[in-house]
């Protein structure tokens, strides 16, 4: 069988960049979903198990940022020589970062498992829910090993063309840990009742099927995967290249976490029912910026392609598409919660500070998603082409550098809204600058193409 072939350099543009898209936001969706019916089944413990497993929330996001670094930094090799037609290299990269995921796996449970109390400490787990953070710690980090692997699996799948083998395998994961959760948790059909220990054996379970079903594909479907040639040399020489737009990627996922916690602090000097809203306003948000998302992992192995292919007039088209596409769907939000705002809201509460703090936010906020959908194109085509470094630069400005000192600063002067505001105003810079950036770096790369 011969490995895939490149998907995304011949055809419409628009069907081209829809198709990734498309399968992605229903993977995405279903994984917002399964983490609230995760927090459903773990809430019937007791607040003290619930708190446990939202002290793991940020210990899970790293592992999360670090599967998709290396997943990233796979990719934009991948893409590229999808493009250029070297399928036996894809089959040696998708290889060697499946080997570097294994032990960036490892090295994730050693590390957790070694410092789990400091680590909690530190995150302010007390005396009465540390037992369940261990609990639940001590089996879930196992499930890193299962999860980074898989994660650069479907990278490598998605670098050919494929999101929708990755968006089943993601919602099918999902769904199998949503099964799992009440029957190990609860001792259902004459299983244990394992208590929190259940939660985590669920989510580790649901990874390493997510582990076989995806090797299963590389290996049998699309022959990626090889277990011959794979000298020392090769495999420093690929991960040395991966990790050339990887180690940014990671840099620049760990980031969000970074800001999201100072801006929080910021809006808890303003009461609780302001950190409620906030809450409340984010989860609203998550689910319709869950399209910019799709819309950045379906340019980059689009870029990566016709980069590799050298069809440059295609990554213009592209490029064009989508930033018409990202302020198009940035108007339907607009228009969407200046209608529906107030009815929305109502659904989730009645208390009227809640009410009074999320308004603001949810008719602020979008005015700035048709600039931060520019900033994730323009770090999407970066680094599939790779070229991490703006991209980075562009992540940490709009976020640590722009957003949470500009919001410090105007909220001292206009209240809870000038957060609001400052996010706005760090997308808009974020989206222009991703944009002329990357109109000069593609000028650049289309002239060294014509002088060789």
């Amino acid at each position: 069988m011969k490995p895939a072939k490149a998907k995304l350099t011949s055809g419409p543009v628009s069907s081209a960049i829809l198709s990734m898209m498309a399968p992605m936001i229903i993977g995405l969706m279903v994984l917002i979903t399964n983490s609230l019916v995760d927090a459903y089944f773990v809430s019937q413990l007791g607040s003290a198990p619930l708190a446990a497993v939202s002290y793991a929330f940020p210990v899970s996001f790293i592992v999360g940022a670090i599967a998709m670094g290396l997943g990233t930094g796979t990719a934009s090799l991948a893409s590229r020589l999808f493009g250029a037609g070297h399928q036996e290299k894809v089959r040696q990269i998708a290889t060697h970062s499946m080997l570097l995921g294994l032990i960036a796996g490892l090295c994730v449970v050693i590390f957790g498992l070694l410092t789990l109390e400091e680590i909690f400490s530190l995150l302010g787990a007390d005396e009465q829910t540390m037992p369940f953070v261990k609990d639940y710690m001590e089996i879930y980090y196992w499930g890193g090993i299962f999860l980074v692997i898989p994660m650069i699996g479907n990278a490598v799948l998605r670098a050919g063309g494929d999101a929708k083998t990755p968006s089943v395998l993601m919602a099918s994961t999902a769904v199998i840990n949503a099964v799992l959760d009440p029957i190990l948790i609860f001792g259902w059909f004459g299983f244990p009742a394992l208590g929190i220990k259940g939660a985590a054996l669920a989510s580790v379970l649901a990874n390493v099927v997510f582990l076989i079903a995806s090797l299963s594909i590389l290996i049998f479907r699309e022959n990626l995967i090889q277990f011959r040639k794979n000298t020392v040399a090769a495999i420093l020489h690929s991960w040395n290249q991966i990790l050339h737009v990887g180690l940014p990627a990671i840099a620049s996922n760990l980031i969000v976490p970074m800001s999201s916690a100072l801006v929080t602090a910021l809006i808890s000097s303003f009461g609780q029912s302001a950190v409620a809203a906030y809450g409340l306003a984010g989860r609203l948000e998550a689910f319709i910026i869950i399209i910019f998302m799709a819309l950045g992992g379906a340019i980059a192995p689009f870029v990566g392609q016709n980069f590799g292919a050298q069809k440059f007039d295609r990554l213009k088209q592209g490029f064009v598409f989508c930033v018409a596409f990202s302020f198009i769907y940035a108007l339907f939000c607009i228009g969407f919660f200046i209608l529906s705002v107030d009815t929305l809201l109502g659904f989730f509460t009645t208390d009227p500070e809640v009410i009074k703090t999320a308004k603001i936010q949810l008719l602020y906020c979008p005015w700035g998603y048709g600039f931060l959908g520019l900033a994730v194109i323009a770090n999407g085509s970066f680094n599939a082409v790779g070229k991490p470094m703006p991209a980075m630069t562009i992540s940490i400005g709009r976020t640590l550098l722009v957003y949470v000192p500009l919001a410090y600063w105007l909220a001292s002067s206009m209240g809870i809204r000038g957060v609001f505001i400052a996010q706005v105003l760090a997308n808009l810079l974020a989206g222009i600058v991703g944009f002329v950036w990357y109109q000069n770096v593609f000028k650049q790369l289309r002239l060294d193409h014509q002088t060789i």
